[in-house]
């Protein structure tokens, strides 16, 4: 009786979700398949004809020899961990305050919602707003409190690389904060009571109590905004333009590049696929090593 009132439930389950799969597996798998089927062809905007011209495996075996993907891969790659790592240690510190202050904790729940309602797009262009050099906001202050900061942000590439890791944190922190947040108010009191009976300390509470029972909603969390961070492309269009020269040219943007100013829309469908194969690894060995000790 129990097994087939379980083998209804599956099939319930099963009737419930596959209108969803089916219509998510149309607009995911097809546009991938024409992707993969475009990168196997040489086709250029600048030669007409060239959509037919089959050339195989030939513009994966140019990509895997271009400086230009290594760079773009190696700056998306610092770009992604510094912006996680940072959104994370600030979203614990900000959902540790917050669940120390109750009567505030909605307020500010709600204030800090609000960079991550406005789109990446108008990010880049506010902040390109604010540290405008000749009328921003940011120079203004530099130049009125003699801060030791640099006035022009875009001019090395060190300083345009760590503006838009700001940004991103700026962004992001928030989710980061309410996801921890909620974690915090799921934790049960009696863990508490039962280290201050033992005489531990605060410190000692975070790291042997707090951080533990966090830790599979922090991995959960930094695999969601990784994957995010990895397709990164309207705050670096925007602000920086992949410049100076092309030091916060991301995988994305470089992409984009291929494609809308090179017109190697083949060549460019090969890096999408590459980046595709990519998260997919990236994101099977963070869930082996990580995530499934937690959950």
């Amino acid at each position: 009786m129990k097994t087939r009132k379980l083998l209804d439930y599956r099939k319930l389950a099963f009737n419930f979700h596959f209108a969803a799969f089916f219509v998510l597996s149309i607009v995911t798998l097809i546009p991938l398949a024409y992707t993969f089927r475009l990168s196997l062809f040489d086709y250029q905007l600048s030669k007409p004809g060239s959509l037919n011209i089959f050339i195989g495996l030939k513009n994966y075996k140019v990509l895997f020899t271009d400086p230009g993907f290594y760079k773009s891969l190696g700056i998306t790659l610092i770009y992604v961990i510094s912006s996680v790592s940072l959104e994370m240690v600030v979203g614990i510190i900000l959902s540790l305050i917050l669940h120390q202050i109750p009567f505030l904790r909605r307020m500010f729940s709600s204030m800090i919602l609000v960079p991550m309602l406005i789109a990446p797009l108008v990010i880049g262009l506010i902040f390109s707003f604010f540290t405008n050099p000749q009328f921003g906001l940011y120079t203004h202050l530099v130049t009125k409190f003699k801060l030791p900061l640099p006035i022009v942000l875009l001019d090395k590439p060190v300083k345009a690389l760590v503006t838009l890791i700001i940004m991103d944190v700026w962004q992001w922190a928030p989710y980061m904060t309410l996801i921890f947040l909620a974690g915090l108010q799921s934790i049960e009191g009696e863990y508490f009571e039962a280290a201050d009976i033992d005489g531990c300390n605060g410190w000692q509470k975070f790291w042997k109590i707090t951080m533990p029972l966090l830790k599979p909603i922090i991995s959960v969390s930094v695999l969601l905004r990784a994957m995010e961070a990895l397709k990164e492309f309207d705050k670096p269009y925007i602000y920086s333009g992949g410049g100076p020269g092309n030091a916060t040219e991301v995988i994305d943007l470089y992409t984009y590049r291929q494609a809308f100013s090179s017109f190697k829309f083949s060549y460019a469908s090969a890096l999408c696929v590459v980046l595709f194969v990519l998260l997919l690894i990236l994101g099977r060995i963070y869930q082996k090593f990580m995530m499934n000790k937690d959950l």
